[in-house]
Order: C-alpha cells, then structure tokens, then sequence
C-alpha cells in the first residue's frame, strides 16, 4: 500500500532535505512551496530518481485562498501517513511596534493557524488507521526569547507547546507527534532575515554549531522512531539551551543581545 506525506514549505532546507529522505523511503509526496522552479525541479529529481508521486503545489499559505489547494490535495489523498508543517515565515529586523500589525498576523497565521488546520484534517484519518506521524517544526527560540523576535520567538513556542499536548491526545492512538526545534541551520531562512554583512558575522561566530538541513532531519526521524516527542538536534544546542535557560534574567538578556541583528 503507497503512503504519502505532506510537506510545507518543502522549497529548500529543512523541508527539501525531509522531501528528500522521505523519497528515497517510498513515500509519495505533498509538497507547498513559492518558488516554482525550484521545488518543480526537486519533484521532478525525486520522481525521476525514487519513482515515486510528487504533488507541487505553489501556494502563499498566509493567504487563504492558496491555503485551500493544500486542503483539497490533502482531502483528495486517502493514504497520509506523516505531516511536516515546516513551512515558515522568516520574520523582519525591526521592533515589534515598528512593524506593520499586518505582519505580525501573516506569521501567527502560518506558524500557529495553519499546523493546527492542517493537523485537524489528516488526524481523524490517522486515528481510524490506528497509525501516523505529525512533525511541528519549531525552534530554538521556542525556548530562548529574543529581542526582534517576539512574534516568531511567541508563535513557535507556542508551537512547541501545543505540539507536547497533542502528543499526549495521539500517543495512545497510534500517531507519533514531535516538535523539531533546531539551532543554527544553513538554510535560506538566516539568509533572508540578516544583511549580508550581519549573516557573515553570525555564521563566523556560530559555526561549529551550524547543522546541514540533512543533519536535522536525520536527527528529527530517528528521535521520531524511538518517540521523543521533543528532538533538540546536536549536542552544543542542547548544552546552550540548558545553559541560557539556567541564567538569572539580567545576565541572560545581556547575551542575547547580541544574538540579534541590530542593538534594541
């Protein structure tokens, strides 16, 4: 019997690198994206190497319109056995009131709104096969807040949140949950958010510590296997975690000041 697995935000990085493995597993696949030629040219690599089904589909998915292609692929497709809602939005260098209200929703919608929709169509099946597999890619951030990031740090640890409550709804009903929380990843995100300059600065002061897409996926599916429904991927991520969340409020906030891509 043929599975397929749903993939948001499959364009690049995290999302393509899942593609990937999951193609070279015999999964059949859904992927969103907004960049046509490049996720069509990985669809169109992955039938031609795997045989398998791949469905693009080009979608905004703060928009509720493209939203909806999603929704009626999905409900089209009998046999989902996995969702990777790792679709993002890569936020914006500027303070909280600085930035139109507009962009603040745009991100809560696709980092919170959409997961849980998406969640809401494929669980129901999931639970009458007695078997499924929801990945919520978050971040670190969902446990470390940052300033510039308060939409995207708050959306994603509210990911996390609900992802860790989900788990315990599913878990006796054949669904694994997982909420991916990645470090420093080289993707086009970091890319996007940084002036050229800044993301230099960064990566030359975080680069032992900065993972390939592949790296995080490998580590996401094995914690997936053996039911870590929260997967810090590498060690010197979850050491820095630890460390931060250990500091008293005032140290921690001097550090982290730094961590963003101008001084508040």
């Amino acid at each position: 019997m043929s599975k397929t697995a749903v993939i948001t935000g499959a364009t690049t990085g995290i999302g393509a690198a899942y593609a990937k493995r999951l193609a070279t597993e015999g999964f059949d696949l859904i992927v969103t994206g907004r960049r046509r030629e490049i996720i069509q040219k990985l669809a169109d690599d992955l039938i031609a190497q795997h045989g398998v089904k791949v469905n693009v589909i080009i979608a905004e998915l703060s928009d509720d319109n493209d939203f909806k292609k999603v929704v009626d692929a999905i409900r089209a497709t009998e046999d989902i056995e996995m969702l990777i809602n790792n679709a993002g939005y890569s936020g914006y260098t500027q303070h909280f009131v600085e930035t139109d209200m507009a962009e603040h929703e745009k991100m809560v919608k696709v980092h919170q709104i959409v997961p849980m929709r998406l969640i809401s169509i494929v669980a129901p099946a999931m639970i009458k096969h007695g078997s499924g597999a929801i990945i919520n890619v978050c971040s670190l951030i969902a446990f470390l807040p940052l300033p510039s990031w308060s939409v995207y740090a708050g959306t994603k640890a509210f990911l996390k949140c609900y992802s860790e409550c989900i788990y315990q709804e599913f878990r006796d009903k054949g669904i694994r949950v997982q909420a991916l929380c990645p470090g420093f990843t080289r993707t086009d995100f970091a890319k996007n958010y940084y002036s050229k300059e800044r993301y230099e600065q960064t990566e030359s002061k975080v680069k032992r510590m900065i993972m390939s897409p592949e790296k995080v996926v490998d580590y996401s599916l094995k914690s997936l296997k053996k039911d870590k429904f929260i997967c810090i991927p590498g060690i010197s991520n979850k050491a820095m975690c630890k460390l931060f969340l250990s500091l008293p409020m005032g140290i921690y906030c001097g550090l982290v000041k730094r961590m963003t891509p101008f001084k508040p």
